[in-house]
């Protein structure tokens, strides 16, 4: 079973109150028993339903789908963190990316960089990958283009087979506010472990190699 985790968030804390962020740190630990919707052999999808969303039991926050094909879609909140994890094997590696677009008639507060992460096990270190979204438009595109690539290094959690992979995005630094950026899922590819061809060349089914015009 494939759950999903909040790292960074205290769910007791109010949007616009002074939050930190700790690297390797996994505050309140939360966790539920979500899974990815679609798993195609190598590569799992989580729809916007089955990831965390800090926040997203506030509706004036949030707009949080019912249905498959809609994605969910920010209203305004200062504290980004969209997160999830899932179980992987040591052996291989991991890239993570997110399909977003943006509602530009309600779009604001994107001049700051927001970060892809992930890691592998609670201990391991992550993997940032920072990405811009101040020209993201209504088309759907997936970030980052290179992707967030970790795999498992064999000094961390040595005695165990299996790991967590802990993913997410993030922009939980500026205390700015933000909204209009439309979350349709997030994508798990397996890649044996130093295979350095990275499927960030092969775009994914959903991207269909769309970039945003400069």
């Amino acid at each position: 079973m494939m759950i999903l985790h909040v790292f960074g968030v205290n769910s007791k804390e109010k949007p616009g109150e002074s939050q930190s962020s700790t690297d390797n740190e996994n505050p309140d630990g939360s966790k539920t028993d979500k899974g990815p919707s679609k798993d195609t052999g190598d590569k799992k999808m989580f729809k916007p339903k089955e990831l965390k969303i800090c926040w997203q039991e506030e509706n004036q926050f949030w707009s949080i789908p019912d249905g498959d094909d809609v994605p969910a879609e920010l209203l305004e909140v200062c504290w980004l963190d969209v997160s999830g994890e899932m179980p992987v094997t040591k052996g291989n590696a991991y890239e993570v990316s997110f399909m977003l677009s943006m509602n530009t008639e309600n779009s604001f507060g994107w001049d700051d960089p927001v970060t892809v992460m992930a890691r592998i096990g609670e201990e391991g270190e992550y993997t940032r990958v920072p990405i811009d979204l101040s020209k993201l438009k209504g088309e759907e595109v997936e970030f980052p283009p290179d992707k967030c690539r970790v795999e498992p290094k064999s000094e961390e959690n040595a005695k165990n087979d299996k790991e967590t992979l802990y993913f997410g995005l993030y922009e939980v630094w500026t205390n700015k506010w933000k909204g209009g950026l439309r979350i349709h899922k997030a994508i798990v590819q397996k890649i044996p472990a130093g295979n350095n061809a990275s499927t960030s060349n092969t775009p994914s089914d959903e991207s269909r190699g769309k970039e945003i015009a400069a």
